[in-house]
């Protein structure tokens, strides 16, 4: 049969998730941040130069949020055509299930 995990092992995984999610949780929490997944969770997908132009904040800045809170698993991205009158290939963002969970715990610590 497979491994059974003792009642250790069990607190120890739970507590590693807990510290990702703490982590995440300080990731995300900065302000611009919170405002991109914010963002995110009314648009299904964006691209940098739009989430800039819509928060108005310069693209290279929102770059690199979007960098953090890739690593932190809480927005992924894919490369796709834009959808303009002239498609250019951009890397759109999208949040994840992590992102939205994420969100909604760190609205419920501000309520």
């Amino acid at each position: 049969m497979g491994h059974n995990v003792s009642e250790t092992e069990l607190v120890y995984i739970e507590e590693l998730h807990k510290s990702h999610d703490i982590e995440r949780i300080h990731v995300a929490s900065q302000p611009t941040r919170l405002r991109i997944l914010h963002l995110l969770t009314d648009k299904s997908r964006m691209y940098a130069t739009q989430i800039g132009e819509t928060l108005s904040i310069d693209r290279k800045i929102i770059t690199f949020h979007l960098n953090s809170l890739e690593q932190a698993e809480l927005v992924t991205s894919k490369y796709g055509l834009s959808e303009d009158k002239r498609p250019v290939a951009v890397k759109y963002y999208e949040l994840t299930s992590k992102g939205k969970e994420i969100l909604e715990r760190i609205l419920q610590m501000i309520k």
